[in-house]
């Protein structure tokens, strides 16, 4: 487990050794507290029973009359009882102090995490990212992080603060009477020995069982949210939400038994107290006189009562922390396994990129696969002139757009802009691309801020120019409040062609030297579409311009077309000329397909 916690520790930014030291350092003054307010009960209970007046009385009541100033039991007694409720209240400040500070501390802990854990994921390759499964990361981010922290580190922070509370008071019982303080500690941790071991594999079982379950219950709910049209339409809502009850209802078990299993030692210790009382009030009768015996029980009385809840949160938090530790192995494997892979830099743009874009013998296979997708690819894109990547379905167009894009790393080969390696400085090459996609993302946000995705402040000249090129004129002037109208989720206020509009609006809005197109004309209407490629050739010559697309019209005057056929180039060159030196690409268009 220290290696696991070690693992996620590295989520954790900020130096977190000094605040655990403060952490233990507080459990050791709430554990004094304890011990002096247990042990300033036997001087009460020895003049309360006349013990005092014994050898053995003799020390705790003389210092009681010492502090107080008077032997006199009147005065004594309640001066005493007032100052040991004074101690506990004293205590209980402090420890609910000390309690709002640790909470604090680990509460921020689990934010400073999962904020750090989401930081690895969005700077992880798009590779490994294309293969990831959104409800795992959700579970990682939603479960496991907050049970590592809650359950497992603010749990073994509870340990060690009752631990040391344990200690102290049976320190100051050892004083008393060490052959009663043997006894009582046989009874009581034999039965929460006894008791612990017997549920420690129920623990682990429901642990492993409520982190399956909630994995199911995501794997319920994305679908059906993020394909509400889609399930509605095949009438598919009653099979996952099957899904989600099953789970739903496997996890009300886990909780429920998690429960009962947590509170099951407080009752056999309450037994074990009764037995251990009776065990110590018996040995001590047997080897004390009357008085004595019975100040020791009166201390041991007072003891049980801070014990007794102090082994049962003991025992419930061990059983708390094994039942979080299956959280603690999946999200320790994630971090080692985000941590084994190169991240994003996260550092600002150091050069611009300028000039032809070229593509010298690149080739790229993923990890898994037996053959590449692209093989020896090979070309320029001439700077501020149109290019077009076609092809039939499968051919690689979309992996080498990513490449092209600095998405993917080419297995071998090279991507240069101005003779620069793109991969050099990819904040830089990203800053000057603007991307289309046949899919765009939209912010449940207004239309300003889906256009400016991104900025820090607005550039209303920019703004207008990206509208007014993207055709979204119109589509401000229906919407109730134009640019500052909310699109609602995934932009569900505007229809397929609108949504490509913004994207077109939001790509212009950075004034990219490089604008890639890709399917970003599918959607549109026919007469859209012609604007907006009027619009897209008037930027040739501003602007370098890389389209992937299947419409003819759409790539029929770019000034290069480069077509693809399982991975690799066949022909490029004007589209006429393309149409001459590939048959697969004269039929494509024959049939219309391009």
């Amino acid at each position: 487990m220290i290696e696991k916690l070690k693992t996620v520790r590295g989520l954790v930014p900020g130096p977190v050794a000094g605040r655990t030291v403060f952490s233990i350092a507080g459990s050791c003054l709430v554990a004094v507290l304890d011990m002096l307010g247990v042990a300033a009960v036997l001087p009460l209970m020895q003049i309360v029973t006349g013990a005092s007046s014994g050898t053995a009385g003799t020390a705790g009541a003389g210092w009681a009359a010492r502090l107080v100033g008077s032997a006199e039991p009147a005065v004594l007694i309640p001066t005493m009882a007032s100052l040991i409720a004074g101690a506990f209240v004293l205590k209980s400040l402090v420890t609910i102090g000390f309690r709002w500070w640790q909470l604090g501390f680990t509460t921020r802990l689990e934010s400073e995490a999962s904020v750090e854990l989401m930081r690895r994921y969005v700077q992880s390759p798009y590779g490994k990212h294309r293969l990831r499964n959104v409800g795992e990361i959700s579970r990682c981010l939603e479960s496991f992080v907050p049970q590592t922290f809650s359950q497992v580190v603010q749990g073994l922070l509870n340990w060690i603060t009752d631990a040391i509370t344990l200690l102290a008071l049976v320190v100051v019982l050892l004083f008393i009477s060490p052959l009663a303080t043997l006894l009582a500690a046989v009874v009581f941790a034999g039965s929460g020995w006894a008791v612990q071991r017997a549920l420690r594999p129920r623990f682990g079982r429901v642990g492993e069982t409520m982190a399956r379950v909630d994995l199911d219950s995501w794997s319920a709910l994305m679908p059906a949210l993020n394909g509400f049209r889609e399930v509605r339409l095949a009438g598919a809502a009653e099979l996952f939400l099957a899904r989600l009850a099953r789970a739903k209802r496997e996890r009300a078990h886990a909780q429920r038994e998690l429960s009962l299993i947590s509170e099951l030692p407080k009752y056999v210790l309450e037994v074990a107290f009764v037995l251990g009382i009776g065990a110590v009030a018996a040995l001590l009768f047997a080897t004390q006189t009357p008085g004595e015996a019975a100040s020791a029980i009166g201390v041991f009385a007072v003891a049980a009562t801070r014990i007794l809840p102090t082994v049962n949160r003991l025992i419930a938090t061990t059983g708390l922390i094994r039942s979080g530790e299956k959280a603690l192995v999946v999200l320790a494997a994630e971090v080692r396994e985000l941590d084994r892979t190169d991240r994003h830099p996260s550092a600002p743009p150091g050069r611009e990129y300028d000039g032809d874009i070229r593509l010298e013998s690149v080739t790229f296979a993923f990890p898994d696969a037996d053959a590449p997708v692209i093989s020896s690819v090979s070309t320029t894109i001439e700077h501020g002139r149109t290019t077009a990547f076609v092809g039939a379905s499968g051919a690689g167009k979309s992996t080498l757009l990513d490449l092209v894009l600095g998405l993917l790393a080419p297995t071998s080969g090279l991507i240069t802009c101005g003779g620069v390696d793109t991969r050099a400085d990819l904040n830089a090459w990203y800053k000057g691309l603007g991307v289309v996609p046949q899919e765009v993302f939209l912010l449940d946000d207004t239309l300003e801020a889906n256009i400016t995705l991104g900025a820090r402040h607005t550039d209303s000249q920019l703004l207008d120019e990206a509208v007014r090129l993207a055709q979204l004129g119109p589509v401000i002037a229906d919407l109730p409040e134009g640019l500052g109208t909310r699109l609602g989720e995934r932009g569900v206020r505007l229809s397929g062609g609108q949504r490509q509009r913004v994207g077109i609006a939001r790509a212009l809005y950075r004034r990219p030297k490089v604008l890639v197109l890709d399917e970003a004309t599918s959607a549109l209407d026919g007469a859209t579409e012609y604007r907006i490629t009027e619009t897209v050739e008037r930027l040739s010559g501003t602007m370098t311009v890389i389209v992937v697309a299947h419409r003819l019209s759409t790539v029929r005057h770019a000034d290069k077309i480069v077509f693809l056929s399982s991975g690799s180039v066949t022909a490029q060159g004007t589209f006429e000329e393309v149409r001459a030196l590939s048959p697969e690409f004269s039929e494509l268009v024959s049939l219309g397909q391009v």
